[in-house]
């Protein structure tokens, strides 16, 4: 114990920790997740707008996503998130041939007819000289939704050719969905789409239900108002919330960096080898290591769950809350996450002597957030490093969501438990076998 206490108070006074807990309050602060005062809810009343929700009925799904399709095919400009940034294609004169064919297939018109009128459109010709640059804040923010700046640069209408003249497109051209289209031929050419774009778009043929909204029923509504009420007793949305942002934007890959910084610690104070020397058992080091770094961040998340959710509480004066629903949350939720990040932190620094383990949870943290942007309302994967749960300021609201998704969560959150528990073993093993002289890796940067 106190061999914990004294790694405990070196870690939370270090220039490390400092960091990690500065960082942590401005990325929860940014995205409002400290302050949910005023997002409350209240019992929906007959004849109002309750939101919509998203199912895959092929008479909703084929219409609207050809539109979309269509519209970007005729600026010959499609928004993509291949690893979760916004990225603009524009494709060249084969690609648009081959997406005209798609098109063709799926509306009967003729692939020719579809080309001219793309290259008929004011985006393509007119000589312009218009381009735009997108500059997207996607991630875990507070609407579901794409937000984004964009900034035009005009050459004010010069062209290269003064005299060319680009064809006027017909104005009440609309391509429809042939009436025998299948559904599941749909999707075969929409995923073609994607493929071709190179993935990310929103044609990809397990993404098409988000072109499926369908407005939500007053009953809907009210059963999942009093779903929250008994199940969540209002706190819990709440706390999934906070959840979501603290996974995505700061546990996923800042305690890679005590861990990183508890390992090395002895080498900055040269005292490696006198630590190798010591009767400590390397088990009993490297275990309240480890547990301190644990301890300090989760101390410090569960402050400021606190925070966030207690602001919210005024709006439901005498409703039953569950006070402790920040705390379960993060032990549930966020705990494990923070093991598996300190662990390989701690491995990968421990076997090499770098912190090459930064790069690495870098890269893993980039992947696992941005390659899930088009399941941020909900995905709880077996290997998801931070789960998502968020469809914007109403995430608090879906109980059922949750619970529909709470076996996979489990089995998720285990998983990521079991597979810490294996690189601190795997860490204990490296700093014996180091002790004892038995290997020696050393990976040294240079500018």
């Amino acid at each position: 114990m106190m061999l914990f206490l004294k790694e405990l108070k070196k870690n939370i006074f270090s220039v490390s920790f400092l960091v990690f807990a500065v960082v942590t309050v401005l990325a929860l602060y940014s995205q409002g997740a400290l302050d949910f005062s005023g997002d409350y809810m209240t019992r929906p009343e007959p004849g109002g707008n309750y939101g919509t929700k998203n199912v895959e009925i092929p008479e909703i799904v084929m219409p609207a996503a050809l539109e979309e399709l269509w519209s970007e095919f005729s600026e010959n400009r499609y928004i993509t998130y291949p690893i979760g940034f916004i990225k603009t294609i524009r494709l060249n004169e084969r690609q648009q041939a081959e997406m005209a064919e798609i098109l063709s297939l799926i509306t009967d018109e003729d692939m020719t007819v579809l080309l001219q009128q793309q290259k008929a459109a004011p985006e393509n010709g007119g000589g312009n000289g218009s381009f735009t640059i997108d500059f997207d804040n996607n991630g875990a923010g507070s609407s579901g939704e794409e937000e984004g700046v964009s900034f035009t640069v005009q050459n004010d209408g010069l062209s290269s050719d003064p005299e060319a003249e680009s064809p006027s497109p017909d104005s009440s051209f609309v391509p429809t969905v042939r009436g025998d289209m299948e559904y599941s031929r749909f999707k075969e050419l929409m995923q073609r789409a994607d493929d071709l774009l190179g993935g990310g778009s929103s044609y990809a043929a397990n993404t098409l239900i988000g072109f499926g909204a369908v407005p939500l029923t007053y009953e809907e509504a009210l059963e999942r108002y009093e779903l929250a009420v008994s199940r969540d007793k209002i706190t819990g949305g709440y706390a999934r919330l906070f959840s979501d942002y603290a996974g995505v934007m700061v546990l996923s890959i800042l305690p890679v960096f005590l861990g990183v910084s508890m390992s090395l610690r002895d080498r900055r104070a040269k005292m490696t080898e006198l630590v190798h020397v010591r009767q400590i058992r390397s088990a009993r080091l490297i275990l309240a290591r480890y547990c301190a770094v644990i301890v300090s961040v989760m101390g410090f998340v569960i402050l400021l769950s606190y925070i966030s959710n207690a602001s919210a509480w005024g709006n439901y004066k005498g409703a039953v809350l569950d006070y402790l629903a920040p705390l379960k949350y993060d032990l549930g939720w966020l705990m494990p996450q923070v093991m598996l990040v300190s662990a390989l932190g701690m491995l990968l620094t421990e076997l090499t002597d770098s912190p090459i383990a930064i790069a690495v949870q870098g890269l893993w943290w980039l992947m696992d957030t941005n390659l899930g942007y088009r399941s941020v309302a909900a995905n709880y994967s077996l290997l998801r490093l931070s789960p998502r749960h968020n469809s914007g300021p109403s995430s608090w609201f879906r109980t059922w969501d949750y619970l529909a998704h709470f076996d996979a969560l489990m089995a998720n959150r285990l998983a990521l438990v079991v597979i810490s528990l294996l690189l601190v073993a795997g860490t204990i093993l490296i700093f014996d076998a180091k002790r004892k002289g038995k290997i020696h890796v050393k990976i040294r940067f240079k500018a």
